[in-house]
Parts: C-alpha cells; sequence; structure tokens
C-alpha cells in the first residue's frame, strides 16, 4: 500500500513540476520584447554617402508579445514619426512604410513645381531602447532632417512608457510637483538668470514667460536627462540646453520607486 501510495505521490509531483514550466515558458514566450525595425527609401536609387541623393531612413524599435500593451506603444511610436517627418495637420494615420512612399512622393512634387529646386531632402531617424525595467520602458530618437532652408534640423526625442500598460508617461507621471521648482532654480544658477528676475529676461522664450520641463526626458538606470532641443526654448543658434541629474540626487523627486532592471 505504501508502495502505490509513493508512486502516485511521485506522478503528482511530476505532473506539477511540468505544469509550472509549462507556465515559466508561456510567461517567458508572453513577455514583452523589442525587435528592430528598418524602412530606407531613396529616389531613383541614388547612394546617400556620395551626396545629392534624396532618401529617407527610419531605425525604430517594435514592441512584441504583449497584445494591447504592445498596440500602444507601437503606435505612439508611428505616431511619432509621423509628427517628425510630416506636418500635415490632416496625416493622422500614415504607417512606416506609406510615410516613406509620401516623403519621396512630396519631394518629386517639389521638384517638379520647381524646376530649379535642386536641394535633396534627407530624413535619419534612428530609434533604440534606452531602458527597459518591469515598470518603465525608455525609447531615445535621434533626428536628423533636411527639407530646404538655410539648414537642416536635428533631434533628441525620448518617448517613455509604462511597461504595465503601454500607457505613454509625461513629465507628471515621472516626478512630483515639487521637482519643477528643483530643475528651475538649477537652471537659472547654469544659465546665470538672476532668481527673481523674469526667466527670459536673458533672451530665452519660454511659452508665456513660465519656466517648463522639456517634453523630452531620457531615463537611464543611473540618471534622468532634460534634454531641451534647439528651438525650444531659445533660437537655433544657441543650441540644446541638457540638464543632466543622477538618481540619487533627486530621488526625493521620483514617482517611480525601486524601478531597475532585472539581473
Amino acid at each position: 500500500m505504501k508502495r502505490i501510495l509513493w508512486s502516485f505521490m511521485l506522478v503528482l509531483l511530476c505532473m506539477a513540476c511540468a505544469d509550472d514550466k509549462k507556465e515559466n515558458e508561456e510567461n517567458l514566450e508572453k513577455e514583452l520584447a523589442f525587435s528592430t525595425k528598418t524602412i530606407e527609401k531613396r529616389l531613383d536609387d541614388c547612394e546617400p554617402e556620395k551626396g545629392e541623393c534624396t532618401f529617407i531612413s527610419l531605425i525604430f524599435p517594435v514592441a512584441e508579445n504583449q497584445g494591447k500593451v504592445s498596440e500602444n506603444i507601437n503606435r505612439e511610436i508611428e505616431n511619432f514619426l509621423v509628427n517628425t517627418i510630416d506636418y500635415q495637420d490632416d496625416i493622422t494615420s500614415e504607417k512606416p512604410e506609406q510615410l516613406a512612399e509620401n516623403f519621396l512622393k512630396n519631394y518629386q512634387e517639389t521638384a517638379l513645381k520647381f524646376p530649379d529646386y535642386e536641394l535633396p531632402w534627407e530624413v535619419t531617424i534612428n530609434g533604440k531602447v534606452a531602458y527597459k525595467t518591469e515598470k518603465l520602458i525608455s525609447i531615445k530618437f535621434n533626428s536628423d532632417i533636411f527639407t530646404g532652408g538655410a539648414h537642416g534640423y536635428r533631434s533628441t526625442r525620448y518617448l517613455n512608457f509604462k511597461a504595465e500598460n503601454g500607457k505613454l508617461l509625461k513629465a507628471e507621471d515621472l516626478f512630483t510637483s515639487e521637482f519643477k521648482d528643483f530643475v528651475e532654480k538649477d537652471f537659472r544658477i547654469k544659465q546665470e538668470i538672476p532668481q527673481d528676475e523674469n526667466i527670459n529676461s536673458t533672451g530665452l522664450f519660454f511659452e508665456d514667460d513660465e519656466f517648463h520641463l522639456p517634453l523630452n526626458i531620457g531615463i537611464t538606470e543611473e540618471t534622468v536627462i532634460l534634454h531641451y532641443n534647439a528651438y525650444e526654448i531659445a533660437p537655433y543658434s544657441a543650441g540644446n540646453f541638457i540638464l543632466s541629474y543622477s538618481r540619487n540626487e533627486i530621488k526625493e523627486f521620483l514617482k517611480l520607486k525601486n524601478d531597475e532592471p532585472k539581473a
């Protein structure tokens, strides 16, 4: 009888181990992951490295394995690409492939309308996952765009997501309200703007003469980066304004606690 009982218990143990293994494998398969997608289009098969070439190159991460979460993240990435390249208000649903095709088409229409127009257009956007934990995902994009004019435009953009649902996070989701005052004081010191004077008194152009955090906030394991691109708060000639803080330095203002990457 004991031998039968032990045999039965052994079978149950094996079945439990098999179920645990299957569950772990399923969880591993469903874990949010990212692949990299590349879309490159060139007008008349020209070669960008040789110059005088109208082309577009998009390299960006694609979220996978998490259904609605992945859909939310990918939709925001696509919106970023559209808003960065195509400034028409009525464009809201272009996919990256169509966006690239339309970029070349728009150039051809411009060249046809102005026969003497010879300047090639160029777009290079390179995006990658800069930081990923169970709570937070930060994606960084570097963009170089030229579509005529005196010079091109180079920018850096960060998109931060709540890993649980793919929601795009804003500054107020990441920091307490006191963080803005902390940064403004530091910004004024570094830019030599008296604390009791208008934030734009030295030639900056913050909207409504009020300091605000940048749209672009990068997050890594150890650092928080605040990045104002050219044109955002000052003339193009002033370039970028970048503030960087260690997490430990501003930990009292962080809303996301215990946000460490997996070992």
